[in-house]
């Protein structure tokens, strides 16, 4: 059976088994379509949602339809005259009747009854209805079986065993000590500005998005467990702007800050795949993954009148992930996936430098302003991130910058089977 086919069977029997959830469905779009046209309550937003999430849960259920047995029989009629009556009852009306020796097919039985078809007759009508296995002999009988997805297979293990997985999607982190210390460089820098009587436009982002490519080779060790070597490249970036007026100045000048986290992850893990049918399963997988990461921040102006102020470092730390998705089989060798993935992952020890940029002259200078550790202070109104060469004193707070890279991710890809 092919793909589009299985998928067919399903939206079939899924349509014929459950019309209380076909009603649901009916009556949320009903229900979209009349509140689009007035202001939702909170209260409809909430049962919209609800309604939605409990079909959604109960719609995987009739998979499990696709994967039960199928029998076809062939009938010969051993009485004179039988009757095929309306519904599996001998109080049921009759519909038609078969004389002895009728060779009649069924696919479905319930209890002692057969559900038949008869003709089309000449006319061209046809006849369904149900005879008693007291009337009939079982000329043949044939048993289809949908395949046990826990035996091996063996298709699959005509070629090296391997898997690619290449995939791509979106990171979300909390950020830890970077997301605070480059917001408070940024407040520290808007708040003296202000003070000096510059009128200000203040565009600000949060710094705890990503985007995420990887890709693993898997070592199936059985049909349905691997092990997993797997790379990957993650970039993060936020700018928040300044924008600064006043009289006396020509054009309005900029303060861009941002901090820019790349990362390559080099992974470890387990891979586990849990086939529901020949269509779908689901996945799951955890393991260890040692991240390299590059940490930049610039706090920077096309204003001469105003320094620039520029962040490198760079640390590894190790990190450990754990995700679940589900596949979709689009050929033997094909899979696409969906997957969500948590993670843990502090980046700690941070070393680089700093570089201050200026107007000198007839044109803009670097110069190094330190080399040293990434440090973390926090005074009694911002908190600052700091390249230095030693611990600092006379702060509130005073540690070494942490990445928090713990989050989730969300991703799509495609596994290839070899």
């Amino acid at each position: 059976m092919t793909p589009s086919r299985i998928v067919a069977s399903w939206i079939v029997i899924t349509l014929k088994r459950n019309a209380l959830i076909c009603y649901y469905l009916v009556w949320i779009w009903y229900k979209y379509c009349r509140d689009s046209r007035v202001e939702r309550s909170p209260e409809i937003g909430r049962i919209n949602r609800f309604l939605i999430l409990f079909v959604l849960c109960l719609l995987p259920l009739n998979i499990s339809a696709l994967n039960s047995k199928s029998s076809e029989w062939e009938l010969k009629i051993k009485v004179e005259k039988a009757d095929i009556r309306l519904e599996p009852d001998k109080r049921s009306p009759a519909v038609a009747a078969a004389l002895k020796g009728t060779i009649l097919k069924s696919y479905e039985k319930e209890g002692e009854w057969f559900r038949v078809i008869i003709g089309p007759d000449k006319e061209g009508f046809v006849v369904i209805g149900y005879i008693h296995s007291n009337a009939v002999d079982i000329i043949r009988e044939k048993t289809i079986k949908e395949p046990d997805f826990w035996e091996e297979e063996p298709e699959f293990f005509r070629g090296i065993g391997l898997s690619v997985r290449l995939s791509g999607g979106l990171n979300i982190f909390f950020g830890g000590d970077i997301d605070k210390g480059t917001r408070g460089l940024y407040d520290s820098t808007a708040d003296f500005l202000s003070s000096e009587g510059y009128t200000l436009d203040i565009r600000t982002r949060s710094f705890h998005r990503a985007v995420d490519i990887a890709g693993d080779i898997i070592f199936n060790l059985t049909p349905h467990i691997g092990i997993g070597l797997g790379a990957g490249y993650i970039r993060g970036v936020e700018t928040s702007v300044l924008t600064i007026s006043r009289e006396d100045l020509d054009g309005l000048p900029q303060v861009n800050s941002s901090p820019v986290i790349n990362a390559v992850p080099i992974r470890l893990g387990l891979f586990f795949t849990l086939p529901i049918h020949q269509l779908f399963a689901v996945s799951f997988n955890c393991g260890a993954a040692l991240y390299q990461t590059k940490y930049s921040y610039s706090l920077a102006s096309n204003w001469m009148d105003m320094k620039s102020l520029y962040h490198t470092a760079r640390a590894k730390s190790l990190g450990f992930h754990g995700g679940i998705g589900f596949e979709i089989n689009l050929t033997p060798r094909a899979v696409f996936f969906i997957e969500g993935r948590g993670r843990y992952a502090r980046i700690s020890n941070l070393k680089g430098t700093a570089v201050e940029r200026e107007w000198v002259v007839y044109d803009f200078v670097d110069s190094i302003k330190a080399k040293g550790t990434l440090y973390y202070l926090e005074d009694e109104k911002y908190p600052y991130l700091a390249v230095l060469e030693e611990e600092p004193s006379g702060y509130k707070v005073v540690r070494k910058a942490v990445f928090d890279f713990s989050g989730i991710s969300l991703r799509a890809g495609i596994r290839f089977k070899f």
